[in-house]
């Protein structure tokens, strides 16, 4: 590019979960000096001036001793984030004649994000994995990034990058633009076990009632809800769900690091192919679970994409924040507007709840006597909505094991074939189009099967226990997971006679 008192860079900024082409353009006037930012820059945007300042002259160049007008376009869309500060920079020595030039196509073509320090060092940025996973939608195909990141963006296959420790390394970074080659990362196949890792389903001993759901679960995408004293294992079963499902997809491995990177959460590259596994503490705000704020940030239910979000002490959490799943329990997605702006955020996640039965945690047991009255049970698992309780579809109660069980030997050739069977039962329902969690309608009447029989046996007992149409389709959607375990085609009665033991209680 020939210099002038013009200079054109390309940055990026978020726009929910994707990436948002940004041209920056810096004008040199023969005016008195001074810094004006336009474009509807953020705070932190707004504060670069200083960063970007001190970080040029701790870096060996000088300040321009004009009139500097930044420009941040689409003028008309809000940017956020500290990750134009390199591209601020850039655009200031290029307009000033401090960096060399290099053709028009290669600026065009070249994203430069990063925060600077005021010493000039490069710092990481929020969402950089998102940006370059849309490089190609952004029109760029090399980027300019913090060293330290150079890993993250290896998820992103065939980028040309460089990645700079210190902004005076910026100029030799500029002449090997045209020069770099394209890297490329290789993902495990699709299918693949995810790592190995210490917890087994195996290690539990006894709750054989709590592990045939928890495989259903694992079997059928279904949500589950463990009641039960404590000290019985529900947290145990929770963490082990992760353990009995397939490995991400490549797919999917790019959707949980997207998240991820947005998130501004550590990407451990080594770990993307297992299912997330999120446990928020039950004082999270609504905007904690399901994201919010300004500009919107993804909440846990997105960070449990394609994984499981697991509420422990589930009757501990207000009521209203947990009515907040509801929505997204079924449409697989948040959808927030803020300021006359609409974001959605992915949300396919398995809810897995654990609660005690009780205040005190002892009603029902066998071990200890509840000192509760019926009033205080009563409103305590009143807290989970029925609403909110008709959307899960397996539910079981949980008791103390005795002592003498903790001894038995943990059997993982047993563990080997249930996950073997789970992954036979999944590719059964997959090749109907779906898991049995998303059937509805005529595909779940017509996958099911169901003769005249055991529908008419069904439909009694639904009448009999108060059922709701959407609580009927929850226990097909069982019995659909339960059939495809035993390798039947069509769901029998038996079947649904196992699924309906685990509806929960009106």
């Amino acid at each position: 590019m020939r210099h002038s008192e013009i200079a054109r860079v390309v940055a990026g900024t978020l726009d929910g979960l994707s990436g948002l082409r940004v041209q920056v353009e810096v004008d040199l006037a023969r005016s008195l000096p001074g810094f004006h930012l336009v474009g509807l820059p953020g705070t932190a945007i707004r504060e670069s001036r200083e960063r970007v300042g001190a970080a040029l002259r701790h870096a060996g160049f000088r300040w321009p001793d004009r009139r500097i007008t930044v420009s941040l376009a689409p003028a008309d869309l809000p940017k956020e984030g500290a990750g134009m500060d390199l591209a601020i920079a850039a655009g200031i020595l290029s307009a000033s004649q401090q960096i060399p030039s290099v053709s028009s196509a290669v600026l065009e073509h070249t994203l430069l994000v990063g925060e600077l320090a005021l010493d000039g060092t490069l710092r990481p940025v929020r969402g950089l994995l998102a940006l370059a996973l849309d490089a190609a939608q952004l029109g760029v195909d090399r980027l300019v990034v913090p060293f330290e990141q150079l890993e993250e963006v290896d998820a992103a296959q065939a980028t040309r990058r460089v990645g700079l420790r210190h902004l005076r390394e910026l100029p030799e970074a500029i002449r090997a633009l045209e020069h770099l080659r394209i890297t490329r990362i290789a993902f495990p196949a699709d299918g693949a076990e995810p790592p190995s890792d210490e917890l087994n389903l195996s290690q539990v001993k006894g709750q054989e009632e709590a592990k045939r759901a928890l495989t259903l679960a694992a079997a059928g995408g279904h949500h589950m809800l463990m009641v039960g004293p404590p000290g019985c294992g529900k947290t145990m079963l929770a963490h082990r769900l992760c353990t009995l499902l397939p490995a991400l997809s490549c797919e999917q491995r790019a959707e949980r690091l997207r998240v991820e990177s947005c998130a501004g959460l550590a990407i451990d590259l080594s770990r993307a192919s297992r299912p997330p596994f999120r446990a928020p503490h039950h004082t999270v705000t609504g905007a904690g679970l399901t994201g919010g704020g300004r500009p919107p940030k993804p909440g846990e239910v997105t960070l449990a994409h394609r994984g499981v979000l697991f509420l422990d002490e589930a009757a501990e959490f207000d009521g209203h924040v947990l009515d907040r799943l509801r929505e997204p329990l079924v449409t697989k997605e948040v959808r927030l507007a803020r300021l006359g702006r609409s974001t959605s955020f992915p949300a396919a996640f398995q809810l897995v709840a654990a609660t005690n039965p009780c205040p005190c945690g002892w009603h029902g047991s066998r071990v200890k006597q509840c000192q509760c009255r019926p009033a205080q049970i009563h409103r305590y698992l009143r807290r989970l909505s029925g609403p909110l309780r008709d959307r899960i579809e397996l539910w079981t109660v949980l008791d103390r094991e005795p002592s003498e069980k903790w001894w038995r030997a943990s059997d993982r050739e047993w563990e080997e074939q249930l996950r073997r069977r789970i992954f036979a039962a999944r590719q059964r329902a997959l090749t109907r189009g779906s898991l049995n969690a998303a059937l509805d309608g005529d595909a779940l009447k017509e996958a099911c099967g169901l003769e005249e029989n055991a529908r008419l046996w069904l439909q009694s007992w639904a009448d009999r226990m108060n059922l709701s149409l959407r609580a009927l389709a929850g226990t097909m959607r069982v019995a659909r997971t339960v059939a495809d375990f035993r390798g039947r085609d069509r769901v029998k009665q038996e079947d649904l006679a196992e699924a309906l033991a685990f509806r929960p209680p009106v």
